[in-house]
């Protein structure tokens, strides 16, 4: 853009920075079609759209003294700058922190009048002088790492951080016609009140009349006056409105959600309670199997599940804080993926199996919760806890231990087993265990009953993955589920669900959803007792 303003400029036909802003985006796209997805080119022209059409009705409103005029233009570049890339950033990232508009203050000056020069200055010194052009370069890769620094040491404060669910594409759409509506009627009150400021000075010196100065009748000034104040009250509102509807998209609904969310094989599974509390049932986790001597075939950006996918999963859906985690067991492929949880969502308490266990990720998680300062409670048999009105827990497994806090390397058998009732659909959550457990489970809860069966559940996660060795007959004969969910990477090499399994599920009449094959799986409760599939294909 700014070498055709040069060419502009040089053919004495630079116009307005509109024309220049088209025909550098028509030129980029005629090269690479594609471009038109990449969110840097998106932000790139937007924000300088908006700069070209809001910077200069925003200076307009703002104080004209020359005593504070590098600060007010500062304002006005930063605050539309924040504003016309605001609905784009949380469409994509779901973040927004509050912190940023500061660091523009900071950042944009130091960018602008020493990083950029710097860089400039070392193409110059290097063309006579190289070594003198590596210096200044030098000196320029420092200044940059230092902006980087900043913006991670400020980005490091959660307490400014807000996260917005995925606004729909008119949403994104009307706020930016909203920001230009604005930025076009701030433009216009501003252009009346200078006029009316002018004309009352000539006025007072008797030389011009007020149609001159304005270009148009008196009475008419006075009319368009109050209208253009009055539309653009209506446009703030409607965007304070919009904002409003984007932070708190849920408020209106009732209902509660359960998806099991496909990481492969692993299990991670999201609930959101009617009173919008959520609730996180394991972390899922991508297996290690590299062998000692073999660190050489591990990438040097391995994928991580957590962040790749639970966590960015999560913000999507406008999730500011975990009211509850659930830590079933501490295998890897139910753990790996909640440190990058515990390190972006706000978790407000965990429940885990109350054990420990020697290996590294597990001893990380537990440390990691620790010194953030989350509160670790042990999940045995018996405990109850309501979530809201409508949302109840009640935990199956295991017994409490003899003592409080065990090592134990095997986990499987001692997962927490939770059974969720949620405006009047229950849902069973196994996490790893075996046939034998499941029969002691059963057990003593007919012991507990006295010997009368347990209610259907709805919805049960099928233990194991659908390991060939759990759902037995008995556990599917006590709890009679209407719907099973086997939560499995696709072509994993364990062979979940195993096809003895899902035989028993079909001799029982259960109906199967897997997430290897349909993906993510989502139930939606109402309070008359529906219960609704959603599943996203993978």
């Amino acid at each position: 853009m700014a070498v055709l303003g040069l060419l502009a400029a040089r053919a004495g036909k630079l116009k307005d920075g509109m024309h220049l802003l088209a025909a550098a985006a028509l030129l980029m796209l005629a090269l690479e079609p594609y471009m038109l997805e990449n969110v840097s080119f998106q932000l790139s022209f937007i924000v300088t759209l908006g700069l070209i059409v809001g910077v200069p009705p925003v200076r307009a409103a703002l104080p004209q003294g020359k005593r504070y005029k590098a600060l007010a233009d500062l304002a006005a570049v930063t605050v539309v700058a924040q504003a016309v890339s605001f609905p784009v950033t949380i469409y994509y990232f779901n973040q927004f922190h509050l912190l940023s508009l500061l660091a523009n203050y900071v950042l944009v000056p130091f960018i602008s009048f020493i990083v950029m020069p710097l860089g400039a200055g070392a193409l110059l010194v290097a063309v006579p002088w190289e070594e003198g052009g590596r210096l200044v370069a030098w000196a320029s890769v420092h200044a940059n790492r230092w902006t980087f620094a900043l913006v991670d040491y400020m980005a490091r404060a959660d307490r400014f951080r807000t996260i917005w669910a995925t606004p729909p594409l008119w949403w994104v759409t009307s706020v930016l016609l909203l920001l230009g509506a604005a930025f076009h009627l701030l433009g216009k009150h501003g252009a009346r009140r200078k006029a009316r400021r002018i004309a009352a000075e000539r006025r007072s010196d008797d030389t011009l009349p007020l149609q001159r100065l304005t270009n148009m009748p008196q009475g008419m000034a006075r009319r368009e006056g109050f209208p253009v104040q009055a539309r653009l009250a209506v446009t703030v509102t409607l965007l304070a409105l919009l904002l409003g509807w984007a932070y708190s998209p849920f408020w209106q609904r009732n209902s509660g959600i359960v998806s099991f969310i496909d990481v492969g094989q692993g299990d991670a599974i999201h609930i959101r309670t009617p009173a919008g509390k959520h609730m996180l049932i394991d972390g899922g986790g991508t297996l290690s199997f590299a062998r000692p001597g073999e660190e050489w075939k591990v990438r040097s950006d391995p994928f991580e599940v957590g962040e790749k996918v639970l966590v960015p999963l999560l913000l999507k859906r406008g999730v500011r804080e975990i009211d509850l985690l659930v830590i079933s067991h501490l295998d890897s492929d139910h753990i790996r993926g909640l440190a990058a949880v515990l390190e972006t969502i706000p978790v407000r308490r965990i429940w885990w199996n109350g054990t420990v266990k020697e290996a590294g990720d597990a001893q990380s998680l537990l440390r990691l919760a620790l010194d953030r300062g989350i509160p670790l409670y042990g999940a045995y048999e018996g405990m109850m806890e309501k979530l809201d009105g409508q949302t109840e827990l009640e935990v199956l497994w295991p017994p409490p231990p003899e003592k409080r806090v065990r090592t134990l390397q095997e986990q499987n058998e001692h997962s927490v087993v939770l059974k969720l009732t949620m405006q009047q659909a229950s849902f069973l959550f196994t996490g790893d265990i075996g046939a034998s457990t499941e029969e002691e489970i059963v057990r003593r809860q007919r012991l507990l009953k006295h010997g009368e069966p347990s209610l259907p559940v709805d919805i049960m996660k099928m233990a194991h993955h659908g390991s060939r060795y759990s759902t037995g007959a008995e556990w599917l004969a006590y709890y009679r589920p209407f719907g099973a969910v086997a939560s499995a990477g696709a072509a994993n090499t364990y062979g979940h669900p195993h096809p003895d399994t899902l035989a028993r599920l079909l001799q029982a009449g259960t109906a199967v959803w897997r997430t290897d094959r349909n993906g993510e799986i989502s139930f939606r409760t109402s309070a008359g007792g529906k219960l609704a599939l959603r599943a996203v294909k993978p």
